[in-house]
């Protein structure tokens, strides 16, 4: 008689999911250890701030060579490579001692850590026993790293100067992947589809190519709408929180502080935004989950244009709660309709769009409070990119013939 073992949560997702957490943190050490170095090196913060140019380039042009490797060859040995690489690469970046070393060290972390969203994300999907809730937690710690990576960098530099800021990060990624090598071995045996906790039904060429297709306009879109809101909300909560900082009687420092906050909390909603995302992707259809968060972000986009204050914080955690749940559930689409040997492609490809969108958002939003004094524009830009996903998405195939299988296994993997 033969037994179908259940798939028990996978050790192996632990480290990924810290992986996930310290790679937005060591991308984001730099910008304010630069603060620092404006007086430690005698140079203005533009200049400094220019360093760290090749280091984002790298991190997105080399996830597409890292993404195909990760097809090809090995995502667990591509992460091992990813968390020992960049603990290495960021520990001896603290030992700078000059601009162009400090550069080389920026560049060479972001070739190390660009590896981490394409295959990381396919590791996610390869050993996942609720692909949708893995995802979400997955990208929950991505998140909370993007929000706490400047305290941590302030704090270290606070504490024991500007070189502990990467000294830290840096060996804790380094020990990280020691323990993901040693710990996680049989992972390293289950990167064939076979050992996967969850099967899907093949689906036609065509099928593919015209889901994925709609998804690459939904993907960049929703790679818009991310960075285009999270950097222009520093600039509406300070324009925002004036009767605020007048009710606390703060100065102008002091309500750049309260304003920065207040951005770091709405940015951690978005960590509840991927759980709960992923929690509904796994009990309803993804893509039905998909367009409802973009359905609910129009009404909540004009509501926030008219609000300040204490109850505009609260409308803007929501929006944000609403376009980070909505991540879950476009991961799931694209891993439906992709072929599995092309999945850690796809999400590189997916991966530059965003960085590249998200270059554009930034140009336009700046454009946008340059030549108006009001945010009407700027929920609006919000608003048509919103609608843009909705259309898109509610093209893509249906997915009702496309149900998760449990897969059978022979056990618990590590």
């Amino acid at each position: 008689m033969t037994s179908t073992l259940t798939p028990r949560p996978n050790r192996a997702l632990m480290f990924v999911n810290f992986g996930h957490f310290l790679n937005h943190v060591i991308m984001l050490i730099y910008p304010t250890v630069a603060l620092t170095l404006v007086d430690v090196w005698s140079m203005s913060y533009g200049e400094l701030f220019k360093l760290f140019f090749f280091s984002s380039l790298l991190y997105g042009v080399a996830a597409l060579p890292a993404g195909w490797l990760g097809d090809r060859w090995s995502s667990w040995g591509m992460l091992a490579i990813y968390m020992i690489g960049t603990g290495i690469t960021t520990f001896l970046t603290g030992f700078a001692n000059s601009p162009t070393q400090i550069a080389l060290g920026l560049a060479t972390i972001g070739v190390f850590a660009s590896i981490y969203h394409p295959v990381g994300t396919n590791f996610v999907v390869q050993h996942a026993v609720n692909r949708a809730k893995d995802l979400g937690f997955n990208g929950a710690f991505g998140t909370v790293g993007l929000a706490a990576a400047a305290f941590i960098a302030a704090g270290l530099t606070q504490l024991w100067g500007w070189r502990a800021a990467f000294f830290v990060p840096g060996a804790a990624c380094f020990l990280l992947g020691i323990g993901f090598v040693l710990f996680t071995r049989n992972a390293a045996k289950d990167d064939d589809q076979s050992h996967q906790a969850v099967v899907d039904t093949p689906v036609t060429i065509n099928t593919t190519r015209l889901a994925l297709g709609l998804m690459a306009i939904t993907a960049l879109s929703v790679g818009l709408i991310t960075q285009a809101y999270t950097s222009g909300l520093p600039k509406v909560f300070d324009d925002t929180m004036r009767s605020l900082v007048a009710a606390f009687t703060l100065d102008r420092e002091g309500g750049l502080t309260l304003s920065s906050g207040l951005v770091t909390l709405v940015i951690l909603a978005g960590a509840a935004g991927q759980i709960v995302g992923g929690s509904l992707a796994s009990r309803f259809s993804p893509k039905a989950v998909y367009i409802a968060m973009f359905v609910i972000m129009i009404p909540l986009a004009v509501l926030a244009s008219q609000l300040d204050g204490f109850s505009l914080v609260i409308v803007a955690a929501v929006m944000m709660l609403v376009i980070t749940g909505c991540l879950p559930a476009e991961n799931c689409i694209i891993v439906r309709f992709c072929p599995e040997h092309w999945r850690a492609r796809v999400f590189s490809a997916k991966f530059v769009m965003a960085l590249g969108g998200g270059s554009f958002a930034v140009l336009v939003v700046g454009e946008i409070f340059d030549r108006t004094t009001t945010f009407i524009m700027f929920y609006g830009f919000l608003i048509a990119l919103a609608l843009i996903v909705v259309i898109f998405a509610a093209f893509v195939p249906s997915m009702k013939d496309s149900a998760q299988t449990p897969a059978p296994v022979a056990g618990p993997a590590e």
